[in-house]
């Protein structure tokens, strides 16, 4: 999975979300800021973000994604 594929998928789930990668293969991190994330507590905007990424870690595709969330 590509940087560009994982962006593109988080904003067009969370549409105002600005987005950060880092990492190959099957290994990134990200920095997503969104104001989406008002009022919810630090583990709701991680799990909004994971998942999108459901069928990603269930094919292997996707193996490790380490997630920052900020209120934008």
């Amino acid at each position: 999975m590509s940087p560009d594929k994982i962006k593109e998928l988080i904003q067009a789930t969370i549409p105002d979300s600005q987005v950060e990668t880092s990492g190959a293969d099957c290994n990134f991190s990200i920095v997503v800021t969104s104001s989406e994330f008002e009022g919810k507590s630090p583990i709701q905007r991680h799990r909004m973000v994971n998942d999108i990424f459901k069928t990603q870690f269930e094919t292997g595709e996707l193996h490790a994604l380490s997630i920052k969330t900020e209120v934008k």
